[in-house]
């Protein structure tokens, strides 16, 4: 496979289509917004024909359909290996680490949903009953490492700390820490670059989506009965509107929030990619060369293995 990862709005499905295009590959979207229906100006998604290359993992769910790591390995895996038996490459682009790994690597992300869920609504329970501290100091006992990262008032992910352990009898923190082999070879570059050009490409394109009505986007999605409180609609870009519906902020309020955000979230993206894949860093700022060099060291690995 080849990989193509990054912070946001650093041009990774540009290169891929690229890549794509002149290798006879298909783009595996790797990005956990683009996942949803209806959602599309605010996850910048590209339609085929724009792009000129067949895309995967995209529009594959409403917005208030559960989807989770493990669906995405499944659905993702399926279509590496459909474009793989047509005798195309699989090109991967996107910035959800998770949703890499699990691609990546022979890793259980599954579990017991079952069990987890039941975990959910006792950990709920006791917080309602107990506090966030209570649940906090539970997390301590089994997972000190998780604790230790995670604030007592961050309810939402002290839950999901627990349910996981609980139900799988392993520390949440061991089970995001686990490597193995990769899946079959992989060659992969990110994109990193100078901070202020990136901080410059978000600007440009938070005042991009609003300008072609993410607005309406938001409000037409609400209109639907998707309530902000959903998993998809707490997506960057999405969320930020809730003061702007409720008349306690304006479109410049917004505006500000997505792209403090996003920045934030760039920030998040680069320090995962840098430390966690054998990859070639490449600039923000693509040179005419970019793919060619990237297709090359491809053929390379490819012909290592054969």
């Amino acid at each position: 496979m080849i990989l193509i990862g990054g912070a946001t709005a650093s041009g990774k499905t540009a290169l891929a289509a690229e890549v794509a295009r002149k290798i006879g590959g298909e783009i595996v979207s790797a990005d956990s917004m683009q996942i949803y229906r209806g959602m599309n100006i605010g996850t910048a998604k590209e339609r085929d024909d724009d792009l000129g290359v067949v895309q995967h993992m995209i529009d594959i769910c409403n917005p208030d359909d559960p989807f989770t790591v493990a669906d995405y390995k499944t659905l993702a895996r399926r279509a590496v290996a459909d474009i793989t038996a047509r005798g195309k490459v699989a090109v991967v682009a996107g910035g959800t680490g998770f949703y890499i790994n699990a691609l990546l690597y022979t890793m259980d992300y599954g579990g017991d949903r079952a069990a987890e869920l039941r975990w959910r609504e006792r950990l709920i329970a006791d917080a309602e009953q107990y506090g966030n501290l209570h649940l906090h100091r539970k997390l301590q006992e089994v997972d000190p490492v998780s604790a230790q990262k995670i604030h007592p008032n961050n309810l939402k992910r002290v839950i999901r700390a627990l349910e996981v352990t609980y139900s799988s009898g392993t520390a949440f923190s061991a089970q995001n820490n686990v490597r193995f082999e990769p899946v079959e070879p992989f060659v992969m570059v990110t994109l990193s670059g100078d901070s202020a050009e990136l901080r410059c490409r978000i600007e440009r394109r938070v005042d991009k989506m609003i300008e072609a009505g993410l607005e309406s986007e938001v409000r037409g999605l609400v209109d639907r009965g998707y309530a902000f409180d959903l998993q998809s609609m707490q997506g960057i870009g999405y969320k930020e509107w809730k003061p702007y519906f409720d008349g306690t902020a304006t479109v410049d309020d917004v505006r500000e929030a997505i792209c403090k955000n996003t920045r934030e979230y760039a920030k998040r993206q680069r320090t995962w990619f840098s430390g966690q894949y054998p990859t070639i860093a490449t600039p923000v700022t693509l040179q005419p060369d970019t793919a060619d060099r990237l297709i090359d060291r491809y053929r390379q690995e490819l012909r290592m293995t054969r």
